[in-house]
């Protein structure tokens, strides 16, 4: 992949305060402390199983008490213990009843403890792997990324998508070779990005956000938008909800009608909400009557169309300079159509905004990565997006000392989240 664009990507992400990067692999003592607790329980595995002491089942085993330090790592090895706990129909992982395959799981382990050699290290998984253990498969992997994290990346199912995703690959689960390829993969992306450690945890919490759609980029936008019209579909079946939702909608609108009066333009609110009031104000008075002369030239579909955007600023003129959907719970692209109809026939210094509540920043950024806005270079470099909060707590001086839709910059993002200025 294109080095700029993976540094920019990893650039981004690292600044995400709420996502793995930051709360997993910058700011955890925990984690930090894992890697000796793994080690010294590692030592015991081999120890038990070569004199004999392992015991048939996890519970009580010293396998478990690794995995227990394991999964206490936060969100990103939640899973991990899953893989080793005795499943008796099946017969696997068969490292409890099988005394050569355990030898073999003690052999692996200890290679990687006590030889320092990279090289080696990865035989003595290869050759695990050679013996095709039933039921032992990568997930071994999440307790060698605690012994060597420069060496072993670990392994599930977000990361494995995340992988997929960003690189179009067909990474599959529970298979040796193809975790010997993610590695691999991972490594290349490490090396190619610049910007993580060394250490494999810090790009595959990278990539497990972007498997589990905690982090919205150009490659799951399509899926982070099914899974977030589902949940948003869900969520509308709740009346009160909507209500709630819909008063912050007219609450937005009329802050927006008012800087823009107060900064020199004239505002227009969509026609359909100029009867609705706010904290006692009806709309409408804060709007223009009706559009201005200026839109008669438009089609009555077109015409009709504009006058449903949320907010509009027009000059004196009558000439769009800003416009502006507000998207509380409803489709933003229905939003971002209407705008885009509007400058495809008032194209120069017009503005288009999505206004969004700070929780659907990552649907918004998921909308403008779809290929209309990302390959159309003139639409893509007049659109933006404001978060309710910027928008809210900036009102007073935004009204006071606006002159005009610059003043917008500082609270507004471009389409990879990053601030105007």
């Amino acid at each position: 992949m294109d080095a700029t664009y993976l540094k920019d990507l990893f650039g981004q992400y690292s600044q995400k305060k709420e996502l793995l990067y930051q709360t997993w692999f910058i700011h955890s003592e925990d984690r930090l402390k894992a890697f000796n607790q793994v080690r010294k329980g590692v030592k015991q595995i081999v120890k038990d199983i070569r004199n004999g002491s392992f015991p048939r089942d996890l519970r009580g085993s010293s396998l478990e008490t690794v995995m227990n330090v394991i999964i206490a790592q936060q969100e990103i090895f939640k899973g991990a213990k899953h893989a080793f706990m005795w499943k008796p129909k099946l017969r696997i992982p068969d490292i409890y009843e099988n005394r050569e395959n355990q030898l073999a799981f003690a052999e692996m382990l200890d290679q990687i403890v006590t030889t320092g050699q990279e090289m080696k290290m990865l035989l003595a998984v290869d050759n695990l792997a050679e013996k095709k253990i039933k039921g032992l498969g990568p997930a071994v992997a999440n307790i060698l990324y605690f012994l060597e994290p420069t060496i072993f990346c670990p392994f599930n199912t977000s990361i494995v998508r995340g992988y997929n995703e960003l690189t179009h690959s067909k990474i599959r689960l529970g298979k040796w070779p193809d975790y010997f390829k993610l590695r691999d993969g991972i490594i290349e992306l490490n090396e190619s990005g610049g910007l993580f450690s060394k250490d494999l945890g810090a790009i595959s919490a990278f990539l497990f956000d972007v498997g589990k759609l905690n982090y919205v980029t150009p490659e799951n936008s399509e899926q982070y938008l099914k899974v977030t019209e589902s949940k948003t579909a869900a969520k509308l079946k709740n009346r009160q909800t909507k209500e709630d939702e819909k008063n912050l909608h007219y609450q937005i609108q009329y802050v927006l009608a008012d800087i823009g009066n107060n900064i020199g333009y004239r505002s227009w609110i969509a026609s359909n909400d100029h009867n609705r009031t706010v904290g006692g104000n009806r709309l409408g008075d804060y709007s223009l009557p009706r559009l201005p002369k200026t839109m008669d030239q438009l089609s009555p579909h077109l015409h009709e169309t504009v006058s449903l955007i949320d907010v509009i600023w027009f000059t004196k003129q009558g000439e769009p300079i800003a416009t502006f959907e507000v998207e509380k719970s409803t489709s933003i692209m229905s939003g971002m159509n209407r705008m885009d109809d509007l400058y495809e026939i008032n194209r120069g210094n017009m503005m288009l905004y999505i206004v969004s509540p700070d929780k659907r920043e990552q649907e918004v950024r998921a909308q403008f990565n779809r290929p209309h806005y990302m390959h159309n270079h003139d639409l893509h470099d007049h659109i933006r997006y404001i978060l309710f909060a910027d928008l809210i707590n900036s009102y007073p001086s935004l009204k006071r000392f606006g002159q005009d839709y610059s003043i917008l910059g500082p609270i507004s993002h471009f389409s990879d989240g990053k601030l105007v200025r």
